[in-house]
């Protein structure tokens, strides 16, 4: 719980930061308050939260991904450094060109990861459904290795 309100606090200082100077107010949401969509290139049950910037355009931005129970995602890239922490569940991770159950490590609640550009990987939630928050300054961006 304690690192649940410490990566809440860092996102809404990181939302602070990119309001204007003139106004001076504390932003802050709730997990109620945390608005859900399912975007239309996720066709595989997962949706999107955009806490702060938006992630389609570019500069700062913090968003959330929900993936139910049983989801994957094959092997992909991204063009930029993916920065993630889990913030529910287990986040299950694995490195490769094809998804390969053998290859999964497990990253629980309260973990951080980075996985550099251009390096292919893949994902699941095998024990139940996940919650993880993304970050970056640039356009995110998937390339897909497996159909």
């Amino acid at each position: 719980m304690k690192k649940t309100l410490l990566i809440a606090a860092a996102a809404t200082m990181m939302l602070a930061m990119t309001r204007d100077d003139t106004t001076k107010e504390i932003v802050g949401l709730t997990p109620k308050q945390v608005q859900w969509f399912t975007p239309s290139y996720y066709q595989d049950g997962r949706q999107r939260a955009q806490l702060l910037g938006d992630s389609n355009h570019g500069g700062a931005w913090v968003d959330r991904v929900k993936i139910p129970s049983g989801g994957r995602v094959l092997a992909h890239t991204h063009p930029h450094d993916e920065v993630v922490t889990v913030i529910e569940g287990t986040w299950y991770l694995g490195e490769g060109e094809k998804f390969d159950p053998a290859k999964l490590k497990g990253y629980p609640a309260g973990s951080f990861i980075v996985i550099p550009a251009g390096v292919p990987h893949f994902l699941a939630a095998k024990d139940g459904p996940v919650i993880v928050q993304l970050s970056g300054t640039d356009k995110f961006g998937t390339d897909y290795l497996e159909k």
